[in-house]
């Protein structure tokens, strides 16, 4: 029989495999969900000059000021493009960073929370096994770079709990003010962790909770004053953010038929991690080795912890009928923990019984996965993994005119948001309307709500 540490190999190389297989039409190839497009413009702009931390800039044309999202996540892209240069690759390369940090940050909670490091693939598994997780993965979210925060976040808040030391809370506090200026109010939501999680842990007074979570709520209020004190800039930006994406944008502006849309697209998200724990707890109850092993947990503050704080994610979403499935991506990562907890009493029992032979296969098997992964990736190098006769449209038209400020499409084309971003993307080249028959008819939207822009996922 194989040692412990050794069993899990497998698993380890199956998380790499089913990633590179899950990944491979999107992640060597050029093209993304135009939002993905869009944000990459921005952080190249600012990378070269066009446009600020305080005033990113979209196109000439369209968002010369882009005040729709905050700006931490522009910024940090930026920094890639200023090290790695302008090439299509740099926005892939920085969004799957963003996905191997999410899922770092989850092996370091697991480890907290269970004291086991060794059996990290498992929320890892579930969490993988949600298919928005991969597909933000390699288009550039910003969601992705609020996820890295909030998981930063409540690690340091678990880290607190267990040294006894508020200095780990006021950091957390940091966390979660990056997380809000990466991607606004939406990344708040740790903030009720210490709630649930005094509120189900014995030995911890309930109080407790609530008075960490105004600790954390005076913290981030009290950076955020200190940001404005040093960019008085950003006080305008902020504002103008509140006003166009919560109030005009989440109150009025409507993308959804039912609020529960957002329910249901979670049901999705979950469906094959909610069968996994089905099979899980059928297995435990017909286990005859030992009668006991169908446990709940064995901290069930954990389990309901990560559970509540994956759904305090979600379910605010319903306030607005302006909803988007890659707006919950960083609460994904809670619903795997807690997924994890309730499984773990099965994986205890169940990995050490592997033979060696069984070992060997398993292994052999996950190894040949890993290869397929590499190999599609392979093959997909050099293609397109989406709107290719945009980008060789867009390619053939700057061979033609090279790369210069604006030039002037149809008024048709000109609402077709995706060639506004290619066109700055590839050729840093705005767009503008030809008023050769009539001007544009002043009902049409002369911006993109911001967000909402793309096709389906």
């Amino acid at each position: 029989m194989t040692g412990t540490r050794s069993n899990n190999t497998p698993f380890w190389l199956l998380l790499i495999g089913l990633f590179l297989i899950l990944v491979s039409k999107s992640l060597l190839t050029e093209g993304m969900f135009l939002d993905g497009v869009t944000y990459a413009c921005i952080s190249r702009n600012m990378a070269c000059g066009l446009g600020s931390f305080c005033n990113p800039c979209y196109t000439q044309t369209i968002g010369p000021v882009f005040h729709s999202h905050p700006p931490l996540a522009f910024g940090l892209e930026a920094l890639f493009f200023k090290v790695l240069g302008d090439h299509w690759w740099v926005e892939k390369a920085y969004s799957v960073l963003t996905f191997l940090f999410s899922g770092l940050l989850i092996v370091l909670i697991w480890k907290r929370s269970t004291n086991n490091i060794r059996w990290a693939w498992l929320p890892l598994l579930f969490w993988l096994a949600m298919p928005l997780v991969t597909w933000c993965a390699t288009n550039n979210m910003l969601e992705n770079t609020m996820s890295v925060f909030v998981l930063l976040s409540v690690y340091l808040m678990i880290v607190s709990y267990q040294r006894n030391n508020k200095i780990w809370l006021v950091l957390s506090a940091m966390a979660l003010f990056l997380a809000f200026l990466s991607k606004g109010f939406t990344g708040l939501f740790p903030l009720v962790f210490p709630v649930s999680y005094c509120a189900f842990d014995q030995k911890r007074k309930w109080i407790q909770g609530p008075i960490d979570s105004l600790i954390l709520l005076v913290s981030v209020a009290f950076f955020v004053g200190v940001l404005f004190l040093i960019f008085p800039r950003l006080f305008a930006y902020l504002k103008d953010y509140i006003q166009l994406q919560v109030l005009d944008g989440g109150l009025h502006e409507t993308t959804v038929s039912s609020r529960f849309y957002i329910v249901f697209a979670l049901l999705q998200q979950l469906m094959i991690p909610l069968v996994l724990v089905v099979v899980s707890v059928i297995l435990k109850k017909k286990n005859k080795f030992n009668k006991k092993v169908f446990e709940f947990p064995p901290d069930k503050a954990w389990f309901y912890s990560f559970l509540i704080l994956g759904l305090l994610g979600v379910l605010p979403i319903m306030v607005s009928v302006k909803q988007r499935d890659f707006y919950m991506l960083a609460a994904l990562p809670f619903f795997a923990l807690a997924c994890g907890h309730i499984t773990l009493s099965l994986l205890t029992l169940w990995l050490p019984r592997i033979t060696p032979q069984v070992h060997r296969w398993m292994t052999l098997g996950a190894s040949c996965i890993v290869l397929l992964g590499l190999v599609l990736n392979i093959v997909h190098v050099g293609k397109y993994g989406r709107d290719d006769a945009l980008i060789e449209e867009v390619k053939q038209k700057i061979a033609e005119v090279g790369e210069t400020s604006i030039i002037e499409i149809s008024p048709e084309e000109y609402t077709q948001w995706a060639k506004h971003a290619y066109y700055m993307r590839y050729g840093k080249i705005s767009l503008s309307p030809t008023h050769q028959n009539s001007p544009i008819d002043s009902r049409q939207p002369t911006s993109p709500r911001w967000n909402d822009m793309g096709e389906s996922n």
